[in-house]
């Protein structure tokens, strides 16, 4: 640990905190600021712990850079709801950020043989899934159900990557992966349901916290996976 990695923590915690303060306080523009600014501050720290492999640890800090830089980047336009092509490009960006996680895992494919009656088996739960969410969204237009099964497609495959990493690898990163993998899929879920029907007052704060808590413990599973 340097004196940057220290610098990083300390800045992490402080936002952490102002974040906790302007929920408390109400604090509108603190809260907005304090969010956007812990996902880079959080990928500056584990990209300077990532350095420390290199040269292996090369493509694990490209990724993750990219991921991360796209979930900062959506959680700034999210921030903006009140305008509609930004709420869209937000989200866009978050589904570029899956696409990046899965172009890294995707190779468990090629490491292990996956038997056919688990792939069978997941996909009816993934499809048993999308459909207990369109049900529960209420009647809705029709391109939002298949924006919904897009979103959730690109997140139940990575969950899939995250699954199999599980099955066969059962070390520490693999769990915090699968964990943050199931974390992102439920996002996706409470997402468009809570959007169609539920609108939960503080739904916000909760797509927030789950954004967070996946992209963390997806990130830093690389952590654990590259010692």
């Amino acid at each position: 640990m340097t004196i940057i990695n220290w610098i990083l923590i300390s800045v992490l915690a402080i936002d952490f905190i102002l974040l906790i303060v302007s929920h408390i306080l109400k604090k509108v523009v603190m809260q907005k600021i304090t969010e956007c600014l812990i996902m880079p501050v959080f990928g500056a720290f584990l990209v300077l712990l990532l350095k420390n492999y290199l040269p292996d640890s090369l493509h694990l800090i490209k990724v993750t850079i990219a991921a991360l830089s796209l979930a900062t980047v959506s959680t700034i336009f999210l921030s903006f709801d009140k305008y509609k092509f930004l709420r869209i490009f937000g989200r866009i960006l978050i589904l570029a950020n899956v696409f990046c996680w899965i172009t890294l895992y995707r190779s468990i494919f090629y490491i292990h043989s996956v038997p056919l009656w688990l792939i069978i088996l997941m996909s009816c739960i993934y499809v048993a899934g999308t459909i207990a969410a369109i049900i529960l969204s209420g009647k809705q237009e029709v391109r939002f159900y298949i924006l919904f099964a897009l979103s959730f497609a690109l997140s139940a495959y990575l969950h899939f990557c995250s699954l199999i990493f599980l099955c066969y690898e059962k070390t520490g990163n693999a769990i915090m992966l699968f964990a943050g993998t199931t974390i992102f899929a439920a996002l996706t879920a409470f997402h468009f349901i809570n959007q169609a029907k539920l609108k939960i007052k503080h739904a916000g704060i909760i797509r927030y916290s789950l954004l967070l808590a996946s992209q963390v413990l997806i990130a830093c599973s690389n952590l654990l996976m590259i010692q």
